[in-house]
């Protein structure tokens, strides 16, 4: 059997070898490549540098969740979840209304988008596929310095990559090849393009298979380059990579959904089992090292340039209890103007409509917003949860995953399977603490005229909603992916958005298959109408 080795995933016209996908960038993408990275040849044979492959691949999902600029200034703006003027990666003409289809050509604006997820996400599986078939075929690692074996720890983290890598690529695209190292490239269809359904399944077994290996290891080892894995933890642990995993895999399995209706099929009793087994506390990475900048917090609150991004009204409009929401949306789009939120949602503003809230600031001005390109994507709030990054992408730190994260998925699992006081308890968890709003009950958002959220007739929302609502209001900066891949899962992508990604056109082209797109007024894969 010839197993899987060598390059990232442009093998998918033959296996074709590439030393890494750094030149297919444009310098907006420059940043994600790592220097340190060793040569692919050597890193298969030497045991150190076997090692050093998957502790140097981090960067790789780092870049795609939170530092490419062909992601962070899109994605979000798509969501409608941040709005924006600027028209970099095609931001402004993919977030705009009435949608249009994605573009799926080499020269188009938004060609980096699908691009540059693809070719990423399978670097960082074909880093670890590499490194697991060296230590399949009996290489060893070990440490220097100490003598200690690490072949089982660089085993665990490197099946992490993978399952990270073959499930970001199940959410955002429809077909893929599901390919691990145990992939036997003599067979026919090893290499075909397959379902985003089977991918995720992959991706989900490879984290779970992460986990064990994780629970095997004893005392991890975090001396050496495994000192720099990740930032601002110093002590890694076992149990902490084996809670990563799982956390992981529930993450990516409810994100996979295309809709309501595919979220509700998910076998939410699994999901729940590697909630449980999961993060108990938040997971917070630092971000100080040049390689490790947070550009999507930065456009988030960004206050100085014309990349400013502020957060849109088809999100946090829903916490406004004035009528002006609704006055907003029924207003045609090319005559919509900011309009202030007044609520109770303490997270949103203060006391007044003027004053910032603990997670949104109020800005009056409109700097770095232009009119011309339309004054329904002004709004008068922005993101300030967390510090804003100096103008080099650095700060403190920021949580990767987090309690709330597991708590609400709690609630989605509780409302999917029809325990709806569960749900409403789940969710009430931050609700009630964070917003200083009424509980939740089974029924939904209490009755009231200063009800949060609300539906864009001015109804009070449906438990749904609420779920959905927190998600946004809580998890919108664990990184650029999360808000589509929410509104997704509920279904409350703007009408025409794309749902999911098609093969890029590069890829489709070197295999010669036709090339296809998603979205756009009725077009396939296509959002349909607001939800509420």
């Amino acid at each position: 059997m010839r197993r899987l080795n060598r390059g990232p995933l442009r093998f998918l016209a033959g296996l074709t070898a590439l030393v890494g996908v750094s030149f297919l960038g444009a310098c907006q993408d420059l940043d994600i490549v790592n220097p340190n990275q060793p040569d692919r040849e050597r890193a298969i044979t030497n045991p150190a540098d076997v090692e050093a492959l998957v502790i140097g691949s981090w960067p790789l999902y780092w870049g795609r969740t939170m530092t490419s600029s062909s992601s962070y200034n899109s994605m979000p703006t798509i969501a409608d979840v941040m709005t924006a003027t600027y028209a970099n990666n095609a931001s402004l003409k993919l977030s705009s209304e009435p949608r249009v289809a994605f573009q799926n050509s080499q020269t188009a604006e938004e060609h980096g988008i699908a691009r540059y997820q693809w070719y990423d996400w399978y670097e960082l599986v074909s880093n670890a596929n590499d490194a697991l078939i060296a230590m399949d075929e009996g290489l060893e690692i070990i440490d220097e310095t100490t003598g200690l074996n690490t072949t089982t720890q660089t085993r665990a983290m490197a099946k992490l990559f993978q399952g990270a890598g073959l499930g970001y690529i199940a959410t955002l695209f429809d077909q893929m090849v599901v390919a691990t190292e145990e992939t036997d490239i003599e067979q026919a269809d090893a290499l075909a393009l397959k379902p985003y359904t089977e991918g995720i399944e992959q991706a989900v077994a490879s984290l779970e298979e992460a986990a064990a290996l994780a629970g095997q290891v004893g005392e991890w080892y975090n001396g050496g380059s495994w000192a720099t894995l990740w930032e601002g933890i110093p002590e890694v642990t076992s149990e902490m990579v084996q809670r990563v995993a799982y956390s992981h895999a529930a993450r990516l399995m409810i994100l996979s959904a295309r809709g309501p209706e595919e979220s509700a099929q998910l076998d939410w009793t699994r999901i729940r089992s590697w909630i449980d087994q999961g993060i108990q506390e938040d997971w917070v990475h630092g971000v100080s090292q040049q390689g490790q900048r947070a550009r999507y917090w930065y456009r988030y609150r960004n206050s100085n340039t014309t990349f400013q991004g502020r957060s849109d009204y088809y999100f946090i409009g829903q916490a406004d209890v004035s009528g002006n929401y609704q006055a907003w949306i029924d207003t045609p789009i090319t005559e919509r103007e900011r309009f202030l939120i007044t609520t109770p949602d303490r997270r949103i503003t203060g006391d007044t409509p003027t004053s910032s809230g603990t997670y949104f600031e109020y800005v009056e001005d409109s700097r770095g917003l232009r009119p011309e390109r339309g004054l329904y994507h002004f709004s008068y709030y922005q993101a300030d949860r967390y510090p804003e990054p100096n103008s080099s992408y650095l700060m403190g730190s920021v949580p990767l995953y987090t309690v709330d994260e597991m708590n609400l998925y709690r609630a989605l699992a509780a409302f999917r399977t029809g325990d709806l006081a569960g749900a409403a308890e789940y969710a009430n968890l931050t609700r009630v603490a964070n917003g200083g709003l009424p509980p939740l009950t089974a029924s939904g958002v209490p009755e009231a005229a200063d009800c949060v959220p609300q539906t864009k007739e001015g109804a009070c929302g449906s438990l749904e909603q609420a779920i959905q609502y927190e998600f946004l209001v809580e998890l919108q900066l664990l990184n650029m992916l999360y808000p589509y891949l929410t509104r997704r899962n509920f279904g409350t992508l703007t009408p025409g958005t794309f749902t999911q990604l098609p093969v890029p056109a590069r890829e489709l082209e070197t295999l010669g298959l036709d090339i296809y797109t998603f979205g756009g007024p009725n077009g396939e894969s296509s959002a349909g109408p607001f939800r509420w």
